[in-house]
Order: structure tokens, then C-alpha cells, then sequence
């Protein structure tokens, strides 16, 4: 399915805090990634929070219109990942933050978001064949 539910959005200041503090980091222009795996969830889930500094982009309606393509382009590729996550019963937290000066298109934001997807599951591979 091709939804992006309000329980795939990562909220709350604890889980976000955690994110920041614990969580992975990796650069794939335009984004700086953060991802952080719970396994004691009940709940398995692919959270997501998007990031568009002020300091870059001034006006809201260029932080909305990069925050609203980044969305699209991960809803429409997010559901090999988010099946795997399914069955392994864990929650994977995700920050994008956007790091570019300038607004890209969504022809140039949806490979990055596909590399993103790909380098998750690859981290998970990697995890899963460690702890199992």
C-alpha cells in the first residue's frame, strides 16, 4: 500500500531526543541520515521524520514544498523496506534532514530516497544476520 499513516511519523519529543542521541549517521546528498533500530517495540512500525532547517530556506512554503516531495518519494518506494520490518517485529526510526541549499526536484529527491531505502534494508541484512 501506498499510504504514509500519521503511525509511520515520527513524534514526540522522547523518540526524537532518542533519534538524535543514539541514532546511525550517514550522508547521501541532500540528506543527512539518521536511523536508530528498537527491537522491544510491540508495535513493529517504519517511522519517518523530515527536516528542512529554517536557516537554509527562509520562507515556509520552500521548507513545506521539499518536506511534501520527500514524503511522496518515500511513500511510493517504502514497501520492500517496510515489509521486512514487518516481519522482524522492530521499530527503525528515520530523520532525513536536508542538507542543500536549493530546492530540488522530485526527478533529482526520489533516486536519493531509493538509495536511502536500499542502504536501510542493507543495514538490516547486515544487523539481522549478526544478532539471528
Amino acid at each position: 500500500m501506498h499510504k504514509f499513516p500519521k503511525k509511520e511519523r515520527l513524534s514526540g519529543k522522547k523518540a526524537i531526543g532518542q533519534l538524535f542521541k543514539k541514532g546511525n549517521n550517514s550522508f547521501i546528498f541532500p540528506f543527512k541520515v539518521l536511523i536508530y533500530y528498537t527491537d522491544d517495540s510491540i508495535e513493529s512500525n517504519l517511522r519517518l521524520l523530515i527536516t528542512v532547517p529554517k536557516r537554509n530556506f527562509k520562507k515556509s512554503v520552500d521548507r513545506n514544498r521539499i518536506k511534501r516531495l520527500v514524503r511522496e518519494a518515500w511513500r511510493l518506494n517504502k514497501s520492500e523496506v517496510q515489509q521486512k520490518i514487518c516481519d522482524a517485529a522492530i521499530t527503525v526510526d528515520v530523520a532525513l534532514v536536508y542538507a542543500s541549499k536549493t530546492i530540488l526536484t522530485y526527478k533529482e529527491i526520489a533516486p536519493k530516497i531509493i538509495l536511502i531505502l536500499q542502504r536501510l534494508i542493507k543495514e538490516y541484512e547486515v544487523r539481522n544476520a549478526t544478532s539471528g
